[in-house]
């Protein structure tokens, strides 16, 4: 027996309400793989053409002026300060 035959017969056995759910589950299932496809086959869809920050606005200015803070080896740096004085005022 075939796996689609499989699911058929099980599909008969069940009552309609999980058959709404099996249907909802496999036209989702089935449009993700759509959109894999078209991605894949460069027909990229207009929102993944951008990055988030795009999305979002682009980059807070408020970020990058704080404390020259547009450079992320400077931000692990402070980070990694603060984390230490935390540390060391804890103790």
């Amino acid at each position: 027996m075939t796996a689609r035959e499989q699911l058929i017969q099980e599909i008969e056995q069940v009552s309609d309400s999980l058959v709404e759910e099996v249907l909802d589950f496999l036209l989702f299932i089935k449009g993700r793989q759509d959109q894999k496809n078209s991605i894949s086959d460069g027909e990229k869809s207009q929102p993944s053409e951008q990055s988030i920050l795009e999305r979002m606005g682009g980059i807070p200015q408020h970020l990058l002026c704080v404390g020259n803070l547009s450079d992320r080896d400077v931000r692990r740096a402070v980070i990694a300060s603060r984390i230490q004085q935390s540390h060391q005022q804890k103790s």
